[in-house]
């Protein structure tokens, strides 16, 4: 009969909020075991997007000085908003998106995480990749460790946390969520990663250099009137380019996803972008956006669970590895003590939530909880208002010579002609209160 394997503490994952936990935990003298289902951390990754200096600085201090594989900070951000046929443009740059450091930096997770998975282990912790947990193993009804596809590949550890991932199979076999994914509150993200010379990228985007990087949210004809965003990102010398909607919307509509990303392509405002650019990636993956509304209990005997398989994203302001870091350090926090007290009961674990509960990350999941139900309550949300806003600063600034009362008349016009005024009043008060959770 083989050994027993045993870890003080198991982490199920090794992205962002994993490799945090691991970190944290093997930092503090804990054995740390991070099973991983890929053949690396961030093999699988398609994201391409920013990561969020604040959250990085607060795991490591010298975060900088360790040269990790960012692209461009992100000097330049907000929105674009697309009518069928042109593009109005609301972005910030200087100011606060001027820091120091730099708030936000674009960076391609498949390189990031293994190195992020590389400084946790330099802290000591025990990566075993191309491993899948099956199950968990339980004493008296607490969680003890986990069962794995490996042969004899039973891990023991009084502490599990669960990063696995949008999939939250594990996290419903403990029933800490009852359901599984919910298509109206689940996104697919579907990109391309289009290699451009570093100087076309600059030019195109009004760019200075290589060291000035943009991170765009798109809005309007690129969803086709779906819930959801498309996002523009600069890497050091390709653009990353994608759409992401609700499935529920997809299954509604039966758009296909990679012919909504190649509508988005051959829009007219952004085609010149990425004209001659060689296609490097393609992918896809979903997106938890439920936040609150699908948030699962975050801990049991013997476990915890944190990032995407807890739906901590924030679609609004395109967070969720800030939010995936927290919570991994804030559930490597609450093990060290329950180790400290030999305490691993719900009890002394339910401490995991109360800290987050202090952070923004509970705080503003809660707060956004009711967006869900806006935009599935507003189905034409996401199209009449970027259009509308095309054709009223289009007819402002083509005003000339024209009597500007008519002027004014012909823009409210081309609102009314789209939505009763009574009704985009009723509009704005919910949005309003989608955005502040009153």
């Amino acid at each position: 009969m083989s050994e027993k394997i045993q870890f003080d503490v198991i982490v199920v994952g090794g992205g962002m909020a994993g490799s945090t936990a691991a970190a944290i935990a093997a930092r503090e003298g804990l054995n740390v075991a991070v099973i991983e289902r890929g053949q690396k951390p961030g093999g699988k990754n398609y994201f391409g997007g920013a990561l969020y200096t604040h959250s990085l600085v607060d795991i490591y201090p010298d975060f900088f000085d360790r040269k990790p594989p960012l692209e461009r900070p992100v000097t330049e951000t907000g929105f674009w908003f697309l009518s069928e046929d042109g593009m109005v443009k609301a972005t910030v740059q200087g100011g606060h998106v001027n820091s120091d450091p730099i708030d936000a930096y674009v960076a391609l997770r498949a390189e990031f995480d293994l190195w992020w998975a590389e400084q946790a282990a330099a802290e000591g912790a025990f990566y075993i990749p191309k491993t899948l947990v099956t199950d968990f193993i339980y004493q008296d009804g607490k969680v003890i460790g986990v069962q794995t596809d490996r042969p004899e590949g039973d891990v023991y550890a009084p502490v599990v946390i669960i990063c696995e991932g949008v999939n939250n199979l594990l996290t419903q076999k403990l029933g800490l969520i009852d359901h599984d994914l919910k298509i109206s509150k689940t996104a697919l993200a579907v990109k391309q990663l289009i290699s451009l010379p570093a100087k076309d990228i600059n030019a195109r985007l009004g760019l200075p250099d290589s060291k000035h990087g943009m991170a765009i949210s798109v809005v309007g004809d690129v969803s086709m009137g779906m819930p959801g965003l498309g996002f523009l990102y600069t890497t050091s010398n390709a653009l990353s380019l994608g759409v992401g909607v609700t499935l529920d919307a997809l299954e509604e509509t039966q758009i296909k996803p990679y012919e909504l990303l190649q509508r988005y392509l051959e829009h007219p405002a952004i085609a010149p972008l990425v004209k001659d650019g060689q296609l490097m990636e393609y992918g896809a993956h979903l997106i938890p956006e439920g936040g609150w509304t699908t948030l699962p209990k975050l801990y049991t005997d013997g476990a915890m669970v944190a990032g995407d398989a807890a739906s901590m994203v924030n679609a609004i302001h395109w967070e969720g590895t800030n939010m995936a870091i927290t919570a991994g350090k804030q559930a490597a926090l609450t093990a060290i003590e329950a180790h400290h007290k030999q305490d691993f009961s719900a009890k002394a674990l339910s401490a995991y939530q109360d800290r987050l509960g202090e952070l923004f990350v509970l705080k503003d999941l809660k707060q956004y909880r009711k967006m869900s139900a806006f935009l599935k309550n507003h189905p034409d949300f996401m199209d009449i208002y970027p259009t509308f806003l095309n054709d009223a600063l289009g007819m402002f600034f083509t005003g000339f010579g024209k009597p500007k009362g008519k002027l004014y008349k012909d823009i409210l016009r081309s609102l009314t002609k789209r939505r009763p005024l009574l009704k985009v009043v009723g509009d704005m008060i919910a949005f309003g209160r989608a955005v502040t959770g009153i």
